[in-house]
């Protein structure tokens, strides 16, 4: 048998070392409750606890046996079981469509809410009698069903309506408030994977429900286990038909004590094993039922994964990775889309050519998440429409719904369906796609091997770092066989290492897939690394766009100077063309360089500018952008005549790798940013708060119309 190896171990017992810490909580670790309200529960405790300590205290338990044996008590106690099993299956099949129904939004749902609690809130005796008049033999509906030779009142079938009409609301209640106030995030998930209501159902919503669902059911059984009132009401009391366990604990109350408490304790007894199951971790509990050698294979495997990538052997190489993609060596296809949402007051119209890499960027709340969900058919594209390589997937032509467009969505949460393992993630969006269990376990490793995940094969879901999750969905998500790749920042929320490895994973995959690739992010890294070309949205509109190096290097916009560190000064237009510049609002003038400097074919480049902000208009609002690096520091004004020579006041320092960056303000709203070296800082004494003479050299500053 293999060793563990140290890596693997050590990691295991970082991972005990939580659990033990917190069943040895120190005096720092306490955080006692109020001693009145810690005294209040306990009276509460004692309030439940007492009377079944008192009951108990009068079975006869050496009895209990002989008791139990009679006639009378078999019969209530085998009728009691077969009919709360009966309701309850019949609870579970129509309780849970209705928890579903009222879980979603609609008009009159809250009325309908109300009813479904109402039997829970109502006497039972108050609820036979409902039941008996409508269902007994001379009720509105019992006595059509008298003269068709069903009678209901009165038989064991009475017993199990009575019971289903008592119990079932405690199941929808519990499921219901669970299914509303659900994540709903791995439902569209599986929706963009292509799967149809039934398999979203079926393998994510319920599944991820099941707390929820079996703790309803205990409570409908234990309900079912215990109905009276209603009972005896509408189905009466003849024994081995009607007579459960209740009905004959309160009829040989007063003839037969002794088997009355002893089918009392029997009762609890079931009713604390059907509640108390429903608290226990069952996926815990099976594991340390596990063999000793199956649990050391699981601990193996996961050693496995935590060596060194290169130390497995099993790791196909980039060719054999190709080979087994899914797509067979497709080819991205030409994006182009048009809408316009005024309630988000989004209108959008771009286009991403074949086997390109597109960036969207822009500020939080500018519309980018919006683009992803109509291109993914999330959203709908009103007044307008998503073509795909000639192929109309949103507009008049028709409709193609999420996951049936080739097109894979990965937004900021990986989306790894926790209850499913990592094999059975990628193995789900490909039985998504109509493709055998058999055929879709086999693509489904290759996938996995393609992004270095294959040692993650068996693990669960919910068990994975950021960055391995991020490897999974991706998998999950070229599985799909997509000819478009939308990424919404899911490398946000990585770590710098894990953001690194899934750059590279991202364009090398969609080199050898060529795919087309549009990607949102706010990392400038992520532009240098993947983005051929850059789109930048601005309050739901397209402001700016081009290829990736000219936007960097030249921005027009606010945000992408903000990006890449550029000041944006705000002011009036003052001078023209050839000698353009910016009067500041304390009537400073900041001086640009000619505008035949800036005519290197970029402007009138933009298919979504307008041409006038090219035009210098004096006295019209402007903005001047200043780079880092054009800004030099002294404590006075040097001799000769430079053209920028203005006093800023320093607000902060930070290390910029091995420059430090300076942060000024020249006046209120006016701020610059200098990149100079640690011994400058030292040698100017300069320290936040002291004033400083700040020249910009003109040629590096560019003066342009303000838009918006």
């Amino acid at each position: 048998m293999n060793q563990m190896s140290p890596t693997a171990r050590s990691e295991q017992q970082s991972v005990r070392r939580p659990v033990r810490a917190l069943s040895r909580r120190g005096r720092a670790a306490r955080s006692p409750l109020p001693v009145l309200v810690t005294a209040l529960a306990v009276l509460g405790g004692c309030a439940i606890v007492l009377p079944l300590v008192g009951m108990g205290t009068r079975v006869s338990w050496g009895q209990l046996p002989q008791l139990l044996a009679t006639p009378s008590a078999q019969a209530a106690l085998w009728l009691s079981i077969r009919t709360c099993l009966t309701s309850t299956a019949i609870c579970v099949v129509l309780g849970v469509p209705l928890a579903l129904l009222l879980a979603r939004s609609w008009p009159g749902v809250r009325i309908a809410r109300i009813l479904a609690v109402l039997p829970m809130t109502m006497p039972p005796v108050v609820a036979g009698i409902a039941l008996l008049s409508t269902l007994g033999n001379r009720g509105l509906l019992g006595a059509y069903l008298k003269e068709w030779g069903v009678p209901i009142a009165f038989s064991t079938t009475a017993v199990v309506i009575a019971q289903v009409f008592v119990s079932m609301p405690f199941l929808v209640v519990t499921l219901e408030a669970a299914l509303r106030s659900r994540d709903k995030r791995a439902e569209v998930t599986a929706r963009s994977l292509g799967a149809g209501p039934w398999r979203v159902l079926a393998q994510v919503t319920l599944p991820l429900a099941t707390p929820a669902l079996a703790r309803g059911t205990a409570l409908a059984l234990g309900r079912s286990l215990g109905e009276f009132g209603a009972t005896i009401a509408f189905a009466g009391s003849k024994e081995g038909v009607t007579r459960t366990m209740p009905l004959a604990i309160y009829l040989e109350r007063e003839k037969d004590t002794a088997t009355s408490l002893a089918l009392a304790a029997v009762l609890i007894g079931l009713s604390f094993v059907i509640v108390g199951a429903t608290n226990i971790d069952w996926g815990t509990a099976a594991s340390h039922l596990l063999p000793h050698h199956r649990r050391q294979e699981h601990q193996d495997h996961d050693a496995a994964g935590s060596e060194p990538r290169g130390a497995q052997a099993s790791t196909p190489s980039k060719g054999e990775r190709t080979s087994e993609s899914p797509r067979g060596g497709g080819h991205g296809q030409d994006l182009q889309v048009a809408f316009e949402l005024p309630q988000r007051d989004v209108v959008v119209d771009l286009e991403v050519e074949a086997g390109r890499t597109t960036a969207l960027i822009g500020p939080n709340g500018s519309g980018k998440s919006t683009v992803c969900s109509v291109v993914a058919g999330l959203l709908d594209a009103e007044n307008g429409q998503v073509v795909l390589g000639g192929r109309v997937l949103d507009g008049p032509g028709g409709f193609v719904r999420a996951g049936r467009r080739q097109v894979a969505l990965l937004s900021q949460e990986p989306g790894v369906f926790t209850h499913m393992s990592v094999l059975g993630n990628v193995v789900f969006a490909l039985r998504c796609q109509g493709v055998s269990r058999a055929e879709a376990t086999r693509r489904a490793r290759a996938e996995l091997a393609a992004v270095g995940a294959d040692h993650l094969a068996s693990r669960p879901g919910g068990a994975l770092s950021g960055g391995q999750a991020a490897r999974v969905a991706l998998a999950r998500a070229l599985a799909t066989g997509p000819r478009l790749l939308v990424l919404d920042e899911p490398m946000a929320a990585l770590d710098v290492t894990a953001r690194q490895e899934m750059r590279r994973l991202v364009a090398r995959r969609c080199a050898e897939e060529g795919l087309t690739l549009l990607l949102v992010t706010h990392d400038v890294l992520d532009l240098t690394a993947l983005a051929e070309d850059v789109v930048v949205l601005d309050r739901g509109r397209v402001v700016e766009q081009g290829p990736t190096a000219r936007i960097l290097s030249a921005p027009r916009s606010d945000f992408v100077a903000h990006l890449t560190g550029t000041a944006v000064l705000t002011g009036v237009i003052d001078g023209d063309a050839e000698t353009p510049g910016l009067r500041l609002p304390s009537g400073q003038v900041v001086h640009g360089r000619p505008r035949e400097d800036a005519a290197d074919g970029h402007i009138g480049e933009q298919g979504h500018g307008d041409n006038r902000d090219e035009v210098l208009h004096p006295g019209a609002p402007g903005i001047a952008l200043v780079p880092p690096d054009a800004v030099a520091l002294y404590r006075q004004a040097p001799h000769g005549s430079p053209r920028n020579v203005l006093t800023g006041r320093v607000t902060g320092l930070e290390r910029s790798g091995a420059l430090v960056s300076v942060r000024l303000e020249l006046e209120e709203g006016q701020r610059l940013s200098a990149a100079v070296t640690a011994g400058a800082v030292a040698e100017l004494g300069i320290t936040e708060g002291r004033e400083v003479c700040c020249v910009i050299k003109a040629v590096q500053v560019r003066i342009l119309a303000r838009r918006g």
